[in-house]
C-alpha cells in the first residue's frame, strides 16, 4: 500500500499463458516492447485509467478491440506488421488523443480524424503517400492540430499542407518535396511560427509568412540567392534563420529589421559583399555564425 505504480515498461522474454489473469491497475503510462496483440489486449483491458501508451518493435496484426477513453498519447514505433486499415481502427478507438507518434512503420495510407489532436508525428515512414499526408493535415479531420512532424518521409512529393491552426512544421530530410508544396504550406498556414526544412530540395520556392519566426534550411543544397532574399522580405516576424551548408548561396541580400540570429556555417561560396550587407542591413542581429 506504500507504493503506487503509475508508469510501467514491459519487455517479455516469452508469452506465458496467464496474462489474462492480470489484476486491474491504475497505470497512467505503459510501454510495451516486443509484444503481441494478445499481451497488448490484456494490459489495456486491466488499465482503464491509462493515459499514455507506447508500443515498440511489436508484432501487432490488428487493433486491440478495447476502447481507450482516457488515452491522450499514443506512440507506435517499429510496428511494421500492422496493416493500414487496422492502424486506422486503432487510432479511431482513441478519440481523446492529443498526441500521436508513428515511426518506422510501413504505413502508407491510413486515416486519423481526431477532434482534440494537437501533435502529430509520422516519421521514417517512407511509404507514406501525398494523399495520406494531405488528409492527415486537413482541418476537417484534425481541427486542433498545432504541431506536425513528417521527418524522413522520403516518399512525399507534393502533399497539401494547409491548416489555419498549424504553428510548427518539421519536414526534415524530405528530399523530394517540391517547391510548390513548400510555397503552398507557407501561404496556407497563417499561424505558422516555426518550420524545419533541413536537407530539403527547395530551389525556387516563394516563402512568404507574416507570422513565421524560425526557419531552418540547412543543407538545402539547391537553395538560391533569390529565395533567401525574398523570404527576408516577406517574413517580417523572422528572428532565427539557419542556412548553413547551403553551398549555392553567393550574394543574397541580407536585409531584415527583426532578424536576431543567422547561421551561415560552411556556406563556402558566400561573398564578402553579402556579409557586409548583413551587418549593415540587419540592425537587430545578436548572433551570427560563420565557419568554413
Amino acid at each position: 500500500d506504500r507504493f503506487r505504480v503509475r508508469r510501467l515498461s514491459i519487455i517479455p522474454d516469452e508469452e506465458p499463458g496467464d496474462w489474462a489473469s492480470l489484476p486491474q491497475t491504475s497505470l497512467h503510462t505503459l510501454c510495451l516492447r516486443g509484444v503481441t496483440d494478445q499481451i497488448v489486449r490484456y494490459f489495456l483491458a486491466c488499465s482503464p485509467r491509462l493515459q499514455g501508451l507506447k508500443v515498440v518493435d511489436s508484432r501487432l496484426l490488428g487493433e486491440p478491440g478495447v476502447l481507450l477513453p482516457n488515452l491522450t498519447s499514443l506512440s507506435l514505433t517499429g510496428v511494421v506488421t500492422l496493416p493500414d486499415e487496422q492502424l486506422s481502427r486503432l487510432v479511431a478507438s482513441c478519440q481523446n488523443l492529443r498526441s500521436l507518434y508513428i515511426a518506422k512503420c510501413h504505413a502508407s495510407n491510413f486515416t486519423v480524424a481526431l477532434p482534440r489532436l494537437e501533435l502529430l508525428s509520422v516519421t521514417h515512414c517512407r511509404q507514406l503517400t501525398d494523399q495520406c499526408a494531405s488528409e492527415l493535415l486537413s482541418p476537417s479531420n484534425n481541427p486542433s492540430l498545432r504541431f506536425v512532424d513528417l521527418t524522413e518521409d522520403r516518399g512525399l512529393l507534393s502533399p497539401t499542407i494547409a491548416h489555419p491552426g498549424l504553428e510548427i512544421a518539421w519536414l526534415m530530410h524530405c528530399s523530394q518535396l517540391t517547391d510548390s508544396a513548400v510555397a503552398n504550406m507557407f501561404q496556407n498556414c497563417p499561424s505558422l511560427l516555426a518550420a524545419n526544412l533541413v536537407q530539403s530540395s527547395v530551389e525556387f520556392a516563394m516563402i512568404c509568412s507574416p507570422s513565421l519566426r524560425t526557419l531552418e534550411l540547412t543543407t538545402s543544397q539547391k537553395l538560391t540567392d533569390a529565395v533567401v532574399t525574398q523570404l527576408l522580405q516577406y517574413c517580417p516576424s523572422l528572428t532565427f534563420l539557419d542556412v548553413g551548408h547551403c553551398c549555392q548561396l553567393l550574394e543574397p541580400k541580407f536585409a531584415h529589421a527583426a532578424l536576431e540570429t543567422i547561421l551561415l556555417s560552411f556556406c563556402v561560396n558566400l561573398r564578402e559583399a553579402a556579409i557586409v550587407g548583413l551587418f549593415a542591413n540587419c540592425p537587430s542581429l545578436r548572433y551570427v555564425e560563420l565557419a568554413v
